[in-house]
């Protein structure tokens, strides 16, 4: 019984983490980005340094939707930092100023529509065969006739 449960739990997070990833999409940055951009960068050394009164000690990379940026100044409304030691703290969207030379490796993150009907498709077609698979069990009368209304039923007392 217990092995089923694993099984069970396996499988959902499996699936779970599938159709998660399989939306986004990542390319590396290569201008100034426009306002609304989803990006994940590096933190610099020099960044790690310059940034830890803002952002914490130790960042190695940070996550967040551009509020503004220029050639010399990126402001960030960042979602995640991650730090050394690997703890990955979530932000609530507040906005960070970072200077240019504290971030590198850039790169926008965006939803491939592509494989996110794929997924779509794929979990709504296991839907509808799950939905299928439970409901043509059939009836337990061989004649085909159905069961009696509910009301009438009696807990222990099967039909001739």
């Amino acid at each position: 019984m217990k092995s089923n449960f694993v099984l069970r739990s396996s499988v959902q997070f499996a699936l779970i983490v599938i159709a998660s990833s399989a939306c986004y999409d990542q390319a590396p940055l290569t201008t100034v980005p426009t306002p609304q951009t989803h990006l994940i960068a590096e933190v610099t050394d020099t960044g790690t340094v310059v940034m830890a009164n803002a952002i914490g000690p130790g960042a190695l990379e940070v996550e967040g939707v551009v509020a503004d940026a220029d050639q010399d100044t990126w402001k960030l409304s960042l979602t995640r930092v991650d730090h050394r030691g690997g703890s990955s703290v979530l932000w609530n969207h507040e906005v960070v100023s970072f200077p240019r030379f504290a971030l590198t490796n850039a790169t926008v993150k965006r939803v491939d529509k592509t494989r996110s009907w794929l997924v779509g498709a794929l979990l709504a077609g296991g839907a509808i065969l799950a939905a299928k698979m439970f409901t043509t069990g059939g009836n337990d009368d061989p004649n085909g006739n159905p069961p009696p209304p509910p009301h009438t039923r009696i807990p222990g007392v099967s039909w001739p």
